[in-house]
């Protein structure tokens, strides 16, 4: 068996491994009585390197279970037993630690194939080499579990999870009932036909796009799902026109259109059910599984002006919130891609409220307590601090979700990136805005270093 450096593993001392020793160490290599971090790495650098080699492999997995992403990956590289242990953990899906979210942000100078991922945890950035075709070159729709769902040159889409390189093609974007391919006289696909109908009726006349611009004239959020009583994926499409909703599953070759309802801001999936909200605050719940699916309504209209964006989350006690975010901003300017009118809007504050199901209202709430969330073109979380310390409680944490994020970068705005304190209502910054001065906006991806087969079969 290969050695392990010592050097190697005592520097993985100052980040989570403190942590994790005390847990699962001390008697399995009979180590003294400590009291700080100090003493503990004391007594390490004492261990032999050759007692941490000989760890049996259910050790080194409950420890390496337990670290962070950036941890676990500095655990593998220390020798080919660690490496082989972190491995066997990827493909059985068996990491117990909940990941604090980062940010994943790309840009064409740092590499076509290139992703960055700043860690909140460790306030650092990680490069990952991500498969064909070039994330720089791709939209991001959203990120959900873990997972990205991109929209590429010839605007199809596909899931990916940039820790374990996992890719998987969705199901064409011309078996979407708005979309038509058109073809060449080699009998290529050359173009796409966009008819703007909703099931009310044609709202505005069709246009034909080429292959790279039909994503920004017709995606807009997706999101990934995990049915638990079918063992399947779900991948959400919210597009255009007004916002409606479609969904595929993995093993499915097409996807299914969810008539009538418009103008759907977010999505949250619990229990078997869909759950969409509208700009109008409207709350719809859609049983997927259903051989005829139907929506329910969970609450009806409660503002009368779609002002604001809405996300809607399902916090850990179980209640149904949702968070609306005032779009105040400049509507002077002109979307470079679809010529369309753009708001460009700041975030100043936002309003959180309790979904009262029963007596079908909204109650408001001024603090999130000891709980944090995360808003943006992901899927919108609500997270305890307890099981994530990095993070600030009675926070929000809110990345750029404007609609013309191409057209922000060429104008050289500044995006809307930062960290809401609920209770004095001031914004921090929460990494410095030059980071993202040339990049696509970032979104918050939580790392999942499980693949998706050991999910589906676990």
């Amino acid at each position: 068996m290969e050695m392990c450096s010592r050097e190697e593993i005592i520097d993985l001392c100052p980040q989570n491994m403190c942590c994790v020793i005390p847990q699962v160490l001390p008697k399995q290599l009979c180590l003294p009585p400590y009291s700080t971090k100090e003493e503990l790495r004391t007594i390490l650098t004492e261990t032999t390197a050759r007692e941490f080699s000989d760890l049996p492999h259910d050790i080194l997995m409950d420890i390496i279970a337990m670290l962070e992403i950036p941890d676990a990956l500095r655990a593998a590289s220390v020798c080919s037993s660690w490496r082989s242990v972190h491995i066997k953990l990827h493909n059985l899906g068996k990491y117990k630690r909940p990941q604090t979210p980062c940010f994943l942000y790309t840009s064409q100078s740092i590499g076509e194939n290139i992703a960055c991922l700043y860690s909140l945890a460790e306030k650092r950035t990680y490069k990952l080499t991500l498969p064909e075709p070039p994330i720089s070159r791709r939209y991001l729709l959203g990120s959900s579990d873990g997972w990205l769902v991109t929209a590429d040159e010839r605007s199809e889409m596909h899931i990916l999870n940039p820790i374990t390189g996992e890719q998987i093609a969705l199901p064409s974007v011309i078996t979407i009932n708005q979309v038509t391919p058109i073809f060449n006289r080699k009998g290529e696909l050359c173009k796409y036909r966009y008819s703007r109908h909703t099931a009310e009726g044609v709202t505005e006349s069709p246009m034909t796009l080429p292959l790279d611009k039909l994503r920004y004239f017709f995606h807009c959020k997706a999101f990934v799902f995990y049915d638990k009583f079918v063992r399947s994926y779900i991948v959400v499409l919210i597009h255009d026109p007004h916002k409606q909703i479609s969904f595929a599953r993995l093993e499915h070759d097409k996807w299914t259109w969810l008539p009538p309802h418009l103008g759907i801001h977010d999505c949250a999936y619990k229990d078997g059910l869909l759950y969409a909200v509208t700009s109008f605050g409207e709350i719809f719940s859609f049983d997927l599984d259903a051989t005829v699916i139907t929506a329910k309504v969970i609450m009806g209209r409660t503002k009368e002006y779609a002002c604001e964006r809405i996300y809607i989350v399902h916090a850990p006690c179980g209640d149904l919130l949702q968070v609306w975010k005032p779009q105040e901003g400049n509507g002077n300017r002109v979307d470079e891609i679809t010529g369309f009118p753009a708001l460009v809007s700041n975030t100043q504050n936002t309003r959180i409220f309790r979904v009262d199901t029963v007596a079908k209202k909204l109650v408001q709430i001024f603090s999130l307590d000891d709980h944090v969330l995360f808003i943006g073109n992901n899927q919108t979380s609500c997270l305890g601090v307890s099981e994530y310390p990095q993070l600030k409680a009675n926070h929000v944490y809110f990345t750029d979700d404007f609609e013309c994020l191409s057209s922000k970068s060429m104008w050289g705005l500044r995006l809307d990136i930062g960290v809401l304190n609920l209770e004095d209502k001031s914004i921090d910054e929460i990494v410095a805005p030059r980071l993202f001065l040339k990049c696509r906006a970032p979104v918050f991806l939580v790392p999942n270093p499980s693949m998706m087969n050991s999910t589906l079969h676990g």
